[in-house]
């Protein structure tokens, strides 16, 4: 038995919602107001989608994304990072493909998933793009470009590498401006071709109804038709509809509890014609073999009790608590103000660290009542002078209301190792 694929995509761009469902597409104005089950792909406002070489283990590849997100000034809040790709190239230097937005964006997102009355599963944009680059398996570097309105996300790489992914946008959607888009878009190419030392053979242009026609450019490749979709009273072929329809459950960034749900959701008519089968065959094989009647009234029933039990257990709808779109928001304004920021962390343990001491790692885990706190680094100094250190500056931060969850200070050859695990209430 396969799984179906999805009968119903929402699609967020800019904003805007659209539904596709049996090869029909329409603008819709209130998400809550949208019947069954859906994927929810968006482009999700305020991020951004890259690739990078990070200078780390693989396990804290993320929080180095975080760290030099906000380092750069591109982000001036706690942020989120959802991993499309990772690959580690040795011991300390692993490559990402990533998308980052605010962490208090991303909770309105699994928000308004969770507070529907039906299942929602959620995809980032650039998610459902490499599930089509994977999909086209290249072995040699391929660009995906997807150009929808004034905004064209592309990505570069094959069946198992990411080089390059970003958003190129203009100023409106006039002729010329489009036209600009697409040069932009031929740079940004270039751009991946020099630093990567690669050559771009073939490029997938994929684009929204409606849209401008895409250049023609010598590595152009063409996808195979697709079965036509209507918007607004005319016929389009859209692969990039498609590619939304072909993604699975489990691609998504929804709580394993609604991937569960939707599952169980798809697998339960499966189940009702199994028992209907079932019920069948016992009837008929009672009937044939002339079993006696009170025999097969208690058979009969059993069935059909564990039929029940199996399709309430299935199809029982997750409780869910409906929340208010004015209590969300206040609830992420109050967390948003009363969570300590990356600068005043920082500030906490530079005053408490002690001479000699190098931090290497810095995690921090914003969670909804508690700031989780990892610090791993060294002290070059003599085992007395690291040890008594490394005290003080763990009590200093205790005075500072963190609470201890872990602490382990190790001797090498040369020089003190530690790790120090901390929660701070968020309050």
């Amino acid at each position: 038995m396969r799984l179906r694929n999805a009968t119903q995509c929402v699609i967020e761009l800019g904003g805007i919602l659209h539904r596709f469902s049996h090869h029909s597409l329409e603008r819709v104005t209130e998400f809550k107001d949208i019947d069954n089950d859906m994927f929810y792909i968006s482009d999700m406002q305020e991020a951004i989608s890259r690739t990078m070489t990070i200078e780390s283990p693989a396990r804290y590849t993320e929080i180095m994304v975080k760290r030099k997100l906000q380092d750069t000034g591109e982000f001036e809040e706690p942020i989120s990072v959802i991993t499309h790709w990772k690959r580690k190239k040795d011991r300390n230097l692993t490559d990402i493909f990533f998308t980052a937005l605010p962490t208090r964006v991303l909770h309105q997102y699994l928000d308004r998933a969770r507070e529907h009355q039906h299942c929602v599963i959620l995809f980032p944009l650039y998610a459902v793009l490499f599930a089509i680059l994977k999909k086209n398996n290249p072995t040699e570097p391929t660009a995906v470009v997807f150009q929808n309105g004034r905004f064209a996300d592309l990505i570069v790489g094959t069946r198992k590498r990411v080089f390059y992914a970003n958003r190129c946008v203009s100023y409106d959607e006039s002729n010329e401006a489009i036209e600009a888009l697409w040069n932009t878009v031929k740079a940004d190419i270039e751009t991946a071709q020099n630093e990567y030392g690669i050559e771009v053979t073939r490029v997938l242009k994929l684009t929204w109804p409606g849209n401008h026609e895409t250049p023609e450019w010598p590595n152009d490749v063409k996808f195979p038709e697709t079965e036509k979709i209507v918007f607004n009273g005319a016929t389009y072929d859209v692969p990039f509809l498609r590619g939304c329809t072909d993604m699975v459950a489990s691609q998504g960034i929804s709580p394993p509890r609604e991937t569960a749900y939707y599952y169980a959701n798809t697998v339960a008519p499966y189940l009702n014609v199994a028992l209907a089968i079932g019920i069948i065959a016992l009837i008929g094989m009672t009937l044939f073999y002339k079993h006696d009647h009170h025999l097969l009234m208690e058979k009969l029933e059993a069935v059909q009790n564990a039929k029940g039990c199996i399709i309430e257990e299935v199809s029982q709808e997750i409780p869910r608590v409906p929340y208010k779109d004015t209590l969300s928001f206040v609830e992420n304004v109050v967390f948003s103000h009363k969570a300590p920021s990356f600068k005043e962390v920082i500030n906490d343990i530079s005053f408490a660290i002690s001479s000699g001491m190098k931090i290497k790692v810095l995690k921090l885990d914003y969670e909804r009542e508690n700031l989780k706190v990892e610090i791993f680094g060294e002290a070059e100094t003599s085992f007395d002078l690291a040890h008594m250190g490394y005290q003080s500056f763990e009590q200093i931060l205790k005075e500072k209301n963190y609470l201890v969850d872990e602490s382990n200070f190790d001797t090498e050859i040369s020089s003190s190792v530690f790790l120090l695990k901390l929660t701070k209430k968020i309050q």
